[in-house]
């Protein structure tokens, strides 16, 4: 709980730090780009609300339309991190190009479709951290900040877990890839999911 008022703020990192975080985290920087060729080195999987790939003619696909079931989704994905965040020492690694000042028009229309509180948190890091994409996440409000707007296809990049490696990369309709480095890291990831009521697919 907070009793400051202060807004949380992100570390800036140097990306060289990378280099000593094993094979998955070696390649942060560059994850949320190379996905589809990663998948054949790592264990990898989709988080999802659904337990598997939707047909075209499955009437569920129709809540992914429906703004009241993708929000009320968002609990269990928020759930899942925050487990995964203290299960890794209470940080974690965001690589996003999101807060540049070059894109005034982006910005705004960003801050438009935000919570209030993630629109403060956003301002903030907006303000301090032009011309970097690597940050430290020390901060629970930051990490459900970056999962609720992962969910909202507002802002986009890469979380990564460093103790137990693990990569939770930007989708679409409520649908996050995610890479580990071995079987039981995922089966280990697959358990938190399913007891937040979410599933690896």
């Amino acid at each position: 709980m907070r009793y400051d008022c202060s807004i949380p703020v992100m570390k800036v990192q140097d990306p060289a730090i990378c280099k000593g975080f094993g094979a998955l985290g070696k390649l942060l920087p560059n994850l949320a780009q190379s996905y589809e060729e990663l998948r054949d080195f790592f264990e990898n999987a989709i988080l999802d609300v659904f337990p598997g790939l939707l047909e075209k003619e499955d009437p569920k696909l129709e809540l992914l339309d429906c703004e009241y079931f993708r929000l009320s989704a968002e609990k269990n994905y928020l759930a899942f991190a925050r487990r995964i965040f203290e299960g890794n020492g209470g940080h974690c690694y965001w690589v996003t190009d999101e807060f540049s000042k070059a894109d005034m028009q982006r910005y705004l229309y960003q801050l438009k479709l935000m919570d209030r509180m993630d629109e403060m948190i956003y301002s903030r890091q907006f303000d301090l951290k032009e011309g970097h994409s690597l940050y430290r996440i020390d901060d629970v409000e930051i990490l459900e900040f970056a999962i609720r707007n992962f969910l909202r296809e507002l802002i986009g990049g890469a979380l990564f877990f460093e103790t137990r490696p693990l990569a939770i990369i930007y989708g679409y309709d409520l649908s996050l890839p995610v890479l580990t480095e071995t079987m039981e890291d995922q089966a280990h990831y697959r358990e938190i999911a399913r007891s937040s009521g979410l599933f690896f697919r």
